[in-house]
């Protein structure tokens, strides 16, 4: 058993419908595409090899599965917990403590060799040890919560027309060709067309950010320049009124709404403002104390150098022994003033107020993923979304202007 259509082609078609809706982009671009090409309704049900009444048969629904895809968009496997640890390790104040502090353990075993003068070494890495463990153990337990509480929400029951049949699936067990039934209160399980009589409202503001409802038939019905009604449905919309069936042509992550999912997780959010001042705030600190060992080992070293000059002290002659012994030893409180001023309980600190935070918001019924999302809404004085209610980036583009009745769009 073959289809003539492809599930690219499908998912091609229904971004072209949701691109396009304005009336003169209809008539110009997806009727074209929709009825002349495809035949329309009936076309994508030839194509499909389904019948309005009999559905899809039992039997073809694994090779639709197979051909089409499933109806649950793919997540990337969780990140191992050491993979977290190692990221979390690469936070440049953890790297500038972890370096302090092989410095001070190096200075206190192999130079000084006083008793217990790893101590201060020790508790550095420490420190560290804690602030990687406690932020990464918070990071994987929480997305495994994400993870089970996304799967449990998306799981809905289906009403579908197999064999002949009305019954009743998971939303995951959903394949390309089943006839949905919806009605009022329904969420759209995938993408697809409206089928025969109906009188379905749609509710498309979680895409589109319009409150209007949409209405929907077989085939687009245009009055002048406003489009009345559009047979295309899509993933994650609700059905506001009316009663009709749908035929399904995406699922999965071949909808538009799993294409978005996509384009939201390829996206780069970078490091959070507090961990962007922390940074700012250890490299000035390595800055000034690098600077400030530095010349107080010049100083040092030019001080027992004009005491040899002057002879107002080091009278005796210089002995490899002991002179070398004293350099070194301007060396060693160079360095141990570069490893004091290193802020080691900082890091910590900030990882414990933000994983306490993380808890309070939980007994409040609010489950936080990572911990610096704590801290950035912790500071949130005003909140501003778009029609949908996500929060938008700091950022708009203009990508179409209407000038001098010319309708001018981005390339």
């Amino acid at each position: 058993m073959s289809f003539s259509v492809g599930a690219e082609e499908l998912s091609e078609l229904v971004k072209l419908t949701f691109d396009n809706t304005q009336a003169s982009d209809i008539k110009s671009v997806v009727i074209p595409r929709y009825e002349k090409q495809l035949g329309g309704v009936d076309g994508l049900l030839a194509s499909l090899d389904v019948t309005k009444e009999t559905g899809v048969r039992s039997g073809e629904v694994e090779l639709r599965r197979i051909t089409f895809g499933v109806n649950k968009v793919d997540e990337e496997p969780p990140e191992p917990l050491w993979k977290l640890m190692w990221e979390a390790l690469q936070d440049p104040t953890l790297l500038f403590l972890s370096g302090a502090a092989c410095f001070s353990l190096f200075i206190a075993i192999f130079v000084e060799q006083r008793p217990l003068g790893w101590l201060e070494g020790v508790a550095i890495l420490c420190a560290v040890v804690v602030v990687v463990l406690v932020g990464s153990i918070n990071d994987y337990q929480k997305e495994l919560q994400f993870r089970e509480l996304n799967a449990r929400k998306a799981d809905m029951p289906v009403t579908v027309v197999r064999d002949n049949q009305t019954v009743v699936i998971s939303t995951f067990d959903l394949v390309v060709g089943d006839i949905v039934l919806l009605g009022t209160g329904d969420q759209v399980p995938a993408d697809g067309v409206v089928i025969g009589p109906n009188d379905l409202e749609i509710s498309e503001k979680m895409l589109t950010g319009e409150t209007s409802l949409k209405r929907k038939s077989s085939s687009y019905a245009i009055s002048d320049c406003d489009v009345v009604s559009s047979p295309t449905v899509f993933a994650g919309t609700f059905v506001q009124a009316g009663e009709g069936r749908m035929l399904t042509l995406c699922v999965g992550g071949h909808t538009y709404q799993g294409s978005m999912e996509r384009t939201m997780k390829e996206s780069d959010s970078g490091r959070s403002i507090l961990q962007k001042k922390l940074d700012a705030m250890t490299a000035l600190i390595t800055r000034v104390s690098a600077y400030v060992s530095v010349l107080l080992v010049a100083i040092l070293a030019l001080r027992m150098a004009y005491g040899f000059y002057a002879r107002k002290c080091c009278m005796e002659a210089w002995r490899h022994d002991v002179h070398w012994s004293e350099l070194l030893g301007f060396v060693i409180t160079g360095i141990t003033i570069f490893v004091v001023a290193v802020p080691e309980g900082l890091p910590l600190a900030v990882t414990i107020a933000l994983a306490l935070s993380v808890k309070k918001m939980l007994r409040d019924k609010n489950l936080v993923r990572h911990l610096s999302a704590c801290e950035t809404m912790g500071g949130a004085t005003a909140i501003c979304t778009d029609k949908t209610g996500t929060p938008p980036t700091p950022r708009m583009t203009v990508v179409r202007a209407g000038v001098g009745g010319a309708c001018h769009a981005s390339p």
